[in-house]
This record gives C-alpha cells, sequence and structure tokens, in this order.
C-alpha cells in the first residue's frame, strides 16, 4: 500500500504541474518554475521506478527510506535550523551505506526522553524515517541554532546495533588534526573541521590514523562504537559535526542536509540538490505534521540567471557619484552610499529590474543602516504597488567566501493581507548585494579611534614591545640580540620579559620606542612584504617565519612546503602558525578580526595596504598591537604618529648610515616637537633638543611637513591613476540627486 500511495503521491505532483503549465501566464508562474518542477518530476519518476524494482534494484530494501524536513527535531516544540542549504555536494555519507554494500543508516536522537525507549540500543531504533537532531538541546554554543545553543551536529546509527563492526569513513580529503581518548577524529578540509566522533579506539588505530594523517574522501577512519570520555558510556552511534574556527566559538555546519542528499546518492538516488538547496521531495520528506514544507531561503542570484533580466535605465533621481561602490541585488543593480564619520549605509536602487522600476522610482533608498565595527544593521523596504511600501529590520555582515564581497542580511519581512494590505505575520527574508565595482577613487577610511586602554596586563604592553619581538636561546643557552634591536636608543635590557617558551622580549624606555622598534621591523625585517606595500597575509607569514610556498590559500601544507621542511606535522605546524596570524588580523576561519574594529570594514588576506599612508599605518599597526596583546591598543595616535618619526630616524641612522638623523630618545617623546595640541610649553619658549642643534619651532614645522609629504605622496599616486578619466565638465541642469544624509564632505570606504 505504500508504494501506490506514493504513486498516486507523485500523479497528484504530476497533474498539479500539468495544471501549473496551462495557467502559467495567468498566475505569473515562469519558465524557471516549470523547469524546475519538471526536474523534481523526473526525480521522483525515477524514485517511483526504483520503489517498484525493490531489493534488484537496491540490493536490501529501501522502499522506506524516509527522512524529515531539516530543522525538524525533537522535543516537539523545541526548533532546530530550518534551513536547506548543503555544505557540500561532494560528500559522501560517513558511513559505508547504498546500493554496493547493501547497508543502511539512520540519523536520529539518541536520548530516551525524545525517542520513548528505555534502551539507547534497542533494535526498533535502527530504523527510518532519519531526522535531524542538531540543536537539540544542550549547552554548547551553536550560533545557528535558534536559541544559540544545542547540539553541535547530528547522531547517526550504523546498519544495526553491533559494536566495534560498522566501517566510519571520510566524507572528504583532509588532515587529520585531533585524535582524543574521547574518540573524536577531526580532519581539517581548508578552513572546515568534520569530527567524527566515539569510535572504538583501536579500530582508529588500526585504520592507521593519527595526526598528521592525510585522509581520503571514502577512507576508513574506525568503527563506530559507544566511547565517550574514554570509556563505554554512550549509545552505539558515530556523532558528526563540522564547524569553522575553534568548536568553542560554536560556528558549526547545519549537516543534515548535506548528509541527506549523500545518502540518497549513495541508493543510486538523484540527491535533489539544486544551486546548493536540498530541494523537498514529496515522496520522501515528511514534514512537520503533515504541516506544508518548511518555507525556502532566499538563494543567492547567480550571473547566469541575471543574464536574461531586463534593466531599466539608471534613475534619473539617483547620483551615481555619490557612490562608493556598485552592488547586485535580486538582478537589479544597486549603489551604497557610506558615511565613514557616521557608519552610516544605504542600499539606493541605480538600475533595479525593468518589472519593479516603476514600483522603486519614488523612493528608489532600499536600505538605510549602520557598520559597526563588520555588523550592518537597519531598516529594509517592501515594496508593493497596491499596498504602498513597509519598513522591517534587518543585519548581517559582509562574507568574504567568494571572489567579490557579499552583504548578506537577515530580518523578519511582514506578510499582508491581500485584501487590507494589514501586516498578519511575519517571514524570513534573506538580503544578499553582491560586490560589482568600485566607483569612487581609492580612499582611506578608518574605524574609531579607541580611547587607549589603560591597564597593560600582557608581556607586549608591560616591555612596550608591542608586537612582542622575541629572541630564543642559541645552542649554548645564550640569548643575542640581533643588531638592528641591540644598538636601539631605546632599549632597556633590565627590564626584558621571558615568555613561557623560554624567550626574550625585550623591552622600550618609551611607547615611541616601542613603536618605533615595529616600524622598523614592518620596513626592514619583514621578510615577504614588498617594502611598504604589505598585506595580511604576507605580514602574517613574516611573523610566523614561514616561506609563503609552503602552504595553499587554505593554509594546508603544499608539498613543496613538506618536501622543503622534510615533515607533514612540522609544516603542518607551520602553516597553523600562520593562520592564527590571519584569525586574529583579519577574522580568517572565524577568528577575532582586530582589524575590523580599526578600519571598519572587512580586509581581505591578499588586501594591499599602503603603509605610506599614516591613517593605514595606524590603522593596521594598532591590529598588529592588538592581536598580540588581545586587547585595544594602550597608544593614542599622537603617540603613534611620533614613534612613527622616531623609527623613520633610526631607519636613516642604523640602515643609511646617518648618525645625524637620530635624535635623543626624550624628543620623539614630547608633543611640542611635532605640533600636536598635547603640547603644553608657552608658544615663545625657544628650546632646543639634541644637543642645542635646532630650534623647536623648527623641528616643529619640519617634522608636520614630513608627516605631510608622505601623506599627500600616497594622495597623489591615486591621483595620477585617474586623471586620465576626467572628462570635460558640462553645465546641464541635473534633477535632485539621492545622497546620504552625512552629505558630501565624507570618506567613501569600499563597503
Amino acid at each position: 500500500m505504500r508504494r501506490a500511495s506514493e504513486i498516486l503521491s507523485l500523479n497528484s505532483t504530476w497533474s498539479q504541474a500539468s495544471r501549473n503549465s496551462g495557467n502559467g501566464a495567468k498566475k505569473g508562474c515562469s519558465a524557471m518554475d516549470h523547469c524546475r518542477t519538471y526536474k523534481l518530476i523526473l526525480s521522483n519518476l525515477t524514485a517511483a521506478i526504483l520503489l517498484f524494482c525493490g531489493t534488484s534494484a537496491l540490493g536490501q530494501s529501501n522502499t522506506d527510506f524516509s527522512y524529515f524536513a531539516p530543522g525538524n527535531i525533537l522535543p516537539v516544540g523545541v526548533h532546530g535550523i530550518n534551513k536547506r542549504e548543503v555544505v557540500s555536494q561532494d560528500w559522501t555519507f560517513p558511513l559505508q551505506v547504498g546500493t554496493i554494500t547493501g547497508l543502511h543508516a539512520y540519523i536520529g536522537t539518541q536520548l530516551s526522553q525524545y525517542h520513548g525507549l528505555n534502551w539507547n540500543n534497542d533494535p526498533r531504533l535502527f530504523h527510518y524515517p532519519s531526522r535531524d537532531n542538531q540543536c537539540e538541546p544542550r549547552d554548547w554554543t551553536v550560533t545557528q541554532c535558534p536559541s544559540g545553543k544545542g547540539h553541535q551536529g547530528v547522531d547517526i546509527r550504523a546498519n544495526d546495533n553491533s559494536n566495534n563492526k560498522w566501517n566510519v569513513i571520510a566524507v572528504e580529503d583532509g588532515i587529520v588534526t585531533t585524535v582524543t581518548s574521547n574518540t573524536t577524529v577531526a580532519v581539517k578540509h581548508g578552513a572546515r573541521t568534520v569530527r567524527y566522533l566515539h569510535m572504538d579506539m583501536q579500530s582508529i588505530r588500526e585504520a592507521g590514523i593519527k595526526i598528521g594523517s592525510v585522509v581520503h574522501k571514502g577512507q576508513a577512519l574506525g568503527h563506530v562504537s559507544n566511547i565517550m570520555e574514554g570509556t563505554p558510556s554512550t549509545s552505539f552511534h558515530l556523532h558528526f559535526d563540522a564547524y569553522t574556527g575553534t568548536a568553542a566559538a560554536g560556528n558549526f555546519y547545519h549537516v543534515y542536509p548535506a548528509l541527506i542528499a549523500a545518502y540518497r546518492r549513495a541508493w543510486g538516488l538523484p540527491d535533489n540538490v539544486d544551486n546548493g538547496i536540498l530541494e523537498p521531495d514529496p515522496v520522501r520528506e515528511i514534514a512537520s505534521g503533515g504541516e506544508a514544507l518548511p518555507t525556502q531561503p532566499d538563494r543567492p542570484v547567480s550571473q547566469s540567471v541575471c543574464q536574461n533580466v531586463s534593466l531599466s535605465t539608471p534613475l534619473p533621481e539617483v547620483d551615481r557619484d555619490s557612490f562608493v561602490s556598485l552592488w547586485q541585488h535580486n538582478c537589479s543593480i544597486m549603489g551604497m552610499i557610506a558615511n565613514e564619520e557616521t557608519g552610516e549605509r544605504r542600499f539606493v536602487y541605480f538600475q533595479p529590474k525593468q518589472s519593479i522600476a516603476g514600483i522603486v522610482r519614488a523612493d528608489p533608498v532600499f536600505f538605510i543602516g549602520k557598520n559597526d565595527a563588520g555588523t550592518i544593521s537597519g531598516v529594509a523596504k517592501l515594496y508593493s504597488s497596491r499596498c504602498g511600501t513597509i519598513s522591517f529590520p534587518a543585519s548581517g555582515s559582509t562574507s568574504q567566501a567568494s571572489e567579490n564581497p557579499v552583504v548578506v542580511l537577515r530580518g523578519q519581512r511582514p506578510q499582508r493581507d491581500s485584501e487590507t494590505c494589514k501586516a498578519i505575520s511575519t517571514t524570513e527574508e534573506k538580503l544578499e548585494f553582491t560586490f560589482l565595482e568600485r566607483v569612487s577613487p581609492d580612499v582611506v577610511i578608518s574605524g574609531p579611534d579607541l580611547e587607549p586602554r589603560p591597564e597593560r596586563s600582557t608581556l607586549s604592553e608591560i616591555t612596550r614591545n608591542f608586537l612582542a619581538i622575541t629572541f630564543y636561546p642559541n645552542d649554548a643557552g645564550k640569548i643575542d640580540l640581533l643588531p638592528y634591536f641591540a644598538r636601539f636608543p631605546g632599549l632597556v635590557e633590565a627590564e626584558g620579559k621571558k615568555d613561557s617558551k623560554g624567550g626574550l622580549i625585550p623591552a622600550l624606555s618609551s611607547d615611541e620606542g616601542g613603536v618605533a622598534i615595529s616600524w622598523v621591523w614592518i620596513n626592514k625585517r619583514a621578510l615577504y612584504t614588498d617594502g611598504l606595500l604589505i598585506t595580511p597575509k604576507t605580514v602574517a607569514y613574516s611573523m610566523a617565519g614561514v616561506d609563503p610556498q609552503a602552504c595553499d590559500m587554505q593554509m594546508q601544507p603544499t608539498a613543496s612546503g613538506v618536501s622543503a621542511i622534510g615533515s607533514l606535522d612540522e609544516a603542518t605546524s607551520r602553516c597553523n602558525a600562520v593562520t592564527a596570524y590571519l584569525m586574529g588580523y583579519i577574522g580568517f576561519a572565524g577568528g577575532r578580526n582586530f582589524a575590523a574594529d580599526y578600519f571598519g570594514r572587512q580586509l581581505k588576506p591578499d588586501e594591499t595596504l599602503d603603509m605610506n599612508n599614516p591613517i593605514v599605518a595606524w590603522n593596521w599597526m594598532r591590529t598588529m598591537y592588538s592581536h598580540e596583546s588581545g586587547h585595544p591598543v594602550v597608544i593614542d595616535r599622537d603617540t603613534f604618529h611620533r614613534g612613527v618619526a622616531f623609527g623613520k630616524d633610526y631607519i636613516e641612522s642604523f640602515y643609511d648610515g646617518n648618525q645625524s638623523a637620530i635624535r635623543a630618545v626624550a624628543f620623539y617623546s614630547d608633543p611640542c616637537n611635532f605640533a600636536q595640541l598635547a603640547c603644553k610649553r608657552p608658544a615663545q619658549e625657544n628650546s632646543s633638543s639634541g644637543g642645542g642643534q635646532k630650534p623647536t619651532e623648527l623641528l616643529t614645522l619640519v617634522a608636520a611637513l614630513r608627516e605631510q609629504v608622505s601623506f599627500l605622496a600616497a594622495e597623489n599616486k591615486k591621483l595620477q591613476s585617474i586623471v586620465g578619466q576626467l572628462k570635460p565638465f558640462k553645465d546641464t541642469k541635473r534633477p535632485k540627486k539621492i545622497d546620504s544624509a552625512g552629505g558630501n564632505n565624507q570618506r567613501r570606504p569600499l563597503y
């Protein structure tokens, strides 16, 4: 009877599709809708054929294979992750199942209070339907769970309740980074770590799995067992999860949709994945309580989809010159207006789709919000030709996962009654804006100047060695400073501190000296930067002392790196050291991202930063200082600029041989020598420094001019690059333009 009901359901789907096809124009159903409907029908026809074939097609009978929709978890009333994005369409299922082996597996809860049986290995639990149990009530941090806490992944029962029998296999290639007494095997693939828990320890050893092992998709990792905290204290199952960054941070992927897709493929069924989304299957998928299937999240709009969409001409009410960049949203072209002083961000329709141009023309500002240290929050609009415009809150951030940045905002969009236009409910809305091009010339932006932290608790703060430049004992046990540091006039040898590994962090006599020696390092000691043109990645490699050829784009050891170093473990350790710097600097793999605090935006790993520009230098060096201390910096901007002057003079003295370039250490700590507002000296006073060589007024002027010349030189390069693009001015009447509330006197960040 089950087969008959499924075929009737399939027939109903076909009939509905036929009706939609005949009435498509009337109901607004597009050709794309029909294409996807027929694709689903074809998928289910295949499933129906397999159902009739029974054991001959699938080995062991698979007619009962079914599963609950993603996010439908126990206990009833608790919500899981109601999203259907697939982590990877290339995964294989983590147990040996499918047509080749004839073996089955069952995803579901292991807790008696939820499944209702007293014995967690009861044979009655080894059956379909599979059910998502990520976000099941637990105390672990899981950022995607509606409550912010819950079960980190899913639990999977094998073919039956045998112990130490069923193979666990790697879902993808990677390097083993962890093997614990909890029999957790963690395998890193790029920025993603996949974990397999509760296996038999001896089976892991017999599989040859150890830290540093390179494993391949489908390779055996061990056997399903019941080991937890080193003892047999849980049910026979595999716990499976995946995350970025660290597990403690809670950035876990929702793995259930990808596992369902992989399981379908293992049994010779279409995986039902379309554009990265697990499509509902009316034959095998069970919706909650017989209700309608969960609402699908908005998909990213691909360029190929938008190729056939007609755009309107640019809206005359909108000034393209007010934008810092252009973005694509649902095939429309939008401009971003950004006020660096206030952090305000606006997305404005510039070339909307022809189909909505008439609606948005009168009110083209689609989103108004604020960028606060990388988090964008504000108000978006819902347009309607009949009911008018209504607003709703939305927030999110910028993703760097693809080649072009993508701003992703989420909110609860109102749903309105078709007759009264009143809001009657809400539904989750996902707004995506994909970067297209920069409009304004390159400009420098800066995050807020945070108040210097008054207390100093870390070694880099106490020693004023803000980059924690460290020297380690030689083979004889002696610590020798390199000449550039040993001869630095601000060195205080007696106050150096030892780190946990026995290395010496030399101390400096002043904050300006600490800045100066770090400026010397970034200019002269960083091995893999291009002078003062740096990138976060080249600085990270330089700080870690690792050749950039040793690691790939995902910070995994390269073959040449392993060969040069001679050990996979050591090569992995070195790449991990580079990763640690990038995590702190720019948030790579879910790290801290101090740069977002200081630049007010997300930096890319390979983004070029010109340290000749004093604003860029201030932002980036603060990023490095904070990474070393873990805190906001303890110095202010004026102190930093005095320290940079100190560093430049020392470079001229030590490296260029101009001994007269360097002045007394105290000179660089006096704001009056740099025309800074903190100067307390009477204006008419005419003291001298550095042995009475130069009047203070002249030194002040020279220092101020030096900084301005450096800044203007950097700006001149940018101006030269756009001179050829300037057009003759035409005095034409222009309609009123949409501009930001901040007026025209603002810096323009990219996003």
